[in-house]
């Protein structure tokens, strides 16, 4: 097996979630038996006859690694303990993420912005359209996804019980400062947000991570139908973090590079988005101003204020309109 942490297309980059409670299998490492390698034992009949001896082999390797760990993942609350305590997000860094002034919007535009793919369905709560979140703690790439997240959904509604969060301190971009959405409350006269942390970021002794929140049937439903060809390449499926927006916009990654949260606190870099030029705050408010477009591209364009902005009406005109 290759260890890896990541798969990535571009900087659509993603953690597994198939092995989210693994005591023994780096986040995101995966057995992958390539097209490419199948094809090449063609070329004489002995190759064909290794091939497909190989191809079952694997199969077989995955087959029962997928089950072992799909009962470990079962008991992985018990052995993985439980969360710590949650730190609240504090007033000032909640200020600066929820006033963000009009010239760094538009400064930021979407130049930086990674461009949903279009799913082509809806999906809706109360009446309004929803937002699914599906992630995890101890990824590194939902702690970049999730500083994008907050700044654009702050713009339709408010948050209560956010907390502080680093992602894995022994993953890829090693403690990446963000926020939970575990126990936190969003309200919202526009949209519905249903977020869902699978783990959180801390390793028991037996270095699985503490289980926290399990999708419905219904969003489950959702991540295997277009966390998955043809929305995805084959290898990225099942990967977190996982966005949908209205069921009709969905991101499978982080928007941008993880990296550029490295060596800061959630205040630093909280504190450079009133300018909006730090090396952060750039890729943060641009890929938040691409998650309001399509917000505002299935709510009605409501509130008015943010989805007629210049930096968003562009966004909206973009927005991809057929399936992949």
């Amino acid at each position: 097996m290759t260890k890896a942490s990541s798969i990535c297309e571009g900087w659509g980059c993603q953690s597994s979630r198939r092995w989210l409670y693994s005591a023994d299998h780096t986040p995101g490492e995966r057995i992958v038996a390539t097209k490419h390698t199948r094809t090449s034992q063609r070329d004489t009949p002995l190759g064909w006859v290794i091939g497909v001896v190989i191809v079952a082999i694997v199969a077989t390797v995955v087959f029962a690694m997928a089950h072992r760990r799909k009962v470990e993942r079962e008991s992985a609350l018990a052995s993985g303990g439980a969360p710590p305590a949650a730190q609240p997000v504090p007033a000032e860094i909640m200020t600066a993420l929820t006033t963000v002034p009009d010239s760094s919007w538009a400064r930021a535009g979407t130049e930086d912005a990674t461009v949903p793919t279009f799913v082509g369905d809806s999906d809706s709560a109360n009446g309004k359209p929803v937002v699914l979140y599906i992630g995890a703690g101890y990824c590194p790439y939902c702690a970049a996804a999730r500083w994008s997240m907050v700044a654009a959904l702050a713009r339709f509604g408010t948050f209560t019980g956010l907390s502080l969060s680093n992602s894995s301190p022994t993953d890829v971009f090693p403690n990446s400062p963000t926020f939970s959405f575990y126990k936190s409350t969003y309200t919202s006269d526009y949209i519905e947000f249903q977020p869902v942390e699978e783990a959180g970021d801390t390793q028991g002794p037996d270095g699985r991570y503490s289980k926290l929140e399990t999708p419905t049937p219904a969003q489950q439903a959702f991540i295997e139908k277009y966390d998955a060809p043809p929305y995805v390449p084959a290898a990225g499926a099942g990967g977190i973090p996982f966005v949908l927006v209205g069921g009709k916009y969905m991101w499978s990654g982080s928007p941008f590079n993880p990296g550029v949260l490295s060596g800061k606190s959630q205040g630093a870099i909280a504190s450079t988005l009133a300018s909006g030029t730090d090396n952060s705050s750039q890729p943060i408010l641009s890929n938040a101003n691409e998650m309001s477009a399509a917000i505002c591209a299935v709510d009605g364009g409501k509130p008015a204020n943010v989805c007629s902005s210049p930096a968003v009406q562009q966004a909206i005109q973009k927005l991809p309109t057929k399936k992949p």
